[in-house]
């Protein structure tokens, strides 16, 4: 996506381990910027039969009589309390954010929201949770759930204050966002940085477990991939000639495994820079193309530029600030030594590229 590396998200991740704050933050000053963001963020939780009253302005950590502090609020032009947003990436649902913040809307028929932001995958777990505090709660009750637009609704009945009109929603950021974009041009940019900070969070997440997840044949996959690292370069690389570990080491990492070595011509008069072949399970999830990458350092210009001049016969990503990555395609539905011999030539293909370059500045 264009937004997915922002200025936004780079700074915040350097800067505070409180992303939730920031991100409220950059929502309230969306909000308190255009006031047709206000008004799409109120459609956004109205329906026939219940109208929020328009927001005027929006706080942030907001404290209450009862020590709580609200993420975000906002408030209409009498100064009552129309919406409460709260802000989730991963944090924990604490004990009465749901039951406890409602009561600080404002209690009459006009209408009033408290309405969690979070992300998709956390939507179902943290909609049980929110329903969980209800059902605790002596004098509140939940109704059942509907869908409203992207948000997910339900009606809150108090037995002290019958006059209320209270609802509680939630919604994803990535919902939120969008909803909010198109209404106002001059906000896009500052949309899209927060969208961006919003997507970093998402790339950390733990989604809910499954029972799907503990199939054995993920592992067995896992160590398929690394088995193909091991053959292209001790089975083809080293024992052709083409490739050598010397005074290099295989190297397990968090997100996978991966080789070291360097390209070389037949009677070794010539070696390029270190390279990698990388099982990535964090390029696989970026990218969703391949679990199998070539990695070439960032200052490694002669042979970058090799290959960029190579395309669209090498595809490859840069990731900005970090290193050139080769995407090394995995055939299907054949042989594991087809299957191998592929990426053998995929590799030999790199290397004849990097080579090449070497050699005509050897000779220039």
């Amino acid at each position: 996506m264009e937004d997915d590396h922002s200025l936004l998200a780079h700074l915040v991740s350097k800067l505070t381990p409180q992303v939730e704050d920031a991100a409220t933050d950059a929502l309230a000053y969306i909000l308190n910027q255009s006031e047709l963001c206000r008004a799409a963020l109120g459609s956004l939780v109205s329906e026939s039969g219940y109208q929020m009253r328009s927001m005027h302005r929006a706080s942030t950590q907001v404290t209450v009589f009862d020590g709580g502090r609200l993420d975000l609020v906002g408030y209409d032009a009498d100064g009552a309390i129309r919406l409460i947003i709260e802000s989730k990436f991963w944090a924990a649902l604490l004990s009465g954010q749901a039951s406890g913040y409602v009561k600080h809307l404002a209690a009459d028929k006009a209408g009033a929201t408290l309405l969690f932001v979070a992300p998709e995958v956390r939507r179902e777990t943290l909609w049980a949770k929110i329903r969980g505090q209800f059902d605790d709660a002596p004098d509140l009750s939940l109704g059942s759930d509907r869908a409203v637009g992207p948000l997910k609704v339900a009606d809150v009945s108090d037995s002290q204050r019958t006059d209320a009109q209270w609802r509680v929603a939630l919604t994803s950021w990535y919902a939120l966002l969008n909803h909010l974009e198109p209404v106002d041009l001059s906000m896009t940019s500052n949309i899209r940085q927060l969208r961006s900070l919003a997507n970093a969070e998402d790339d950390k997440a733990i989604a809910p477990l499954h029972a799907e997840d503990f199939n054995p044949a993920i592992p067995r996959r896992h160590l398929d991939f690394c088995r193909i690292v091991d053959d292209v370069v001790d089975a083809h690389g080293r024992r052709q000639g083409w490739m050598t570990t010397e005074g290099l080491r295989a190297t397990p990492q968090y997100d996978g495994y991966l080789r070291f070595f360097r390209f070389c011509t037949s009677d070794g008069s010539l070696r390029s820079s270190d390279l990698a072949l990388y099982f990535s399970c964090h390029q696989w999830a970026k990218t969703s193309t391949t679990p199998l990458w070539l990695r070439v350092w960032r200052n490694r210009d002669k042979e970058i530029d090799a290959i960029r001049s190579a395309e669209p016969e090498v595809e490859h990503s840069w990731t900005p600030g970090d290193h050139l990555w080769i995407a090394l395609r995995l055939l299907t539905g054949i042989e594991y030594a087809d299957v191998l011999e592929d990426v053998v030539e995929q590799v030999e293909r790199v290397r004849d590229i990097i080579i090449q370059a070497l050699e005509s500045g050897e000779t220039s």
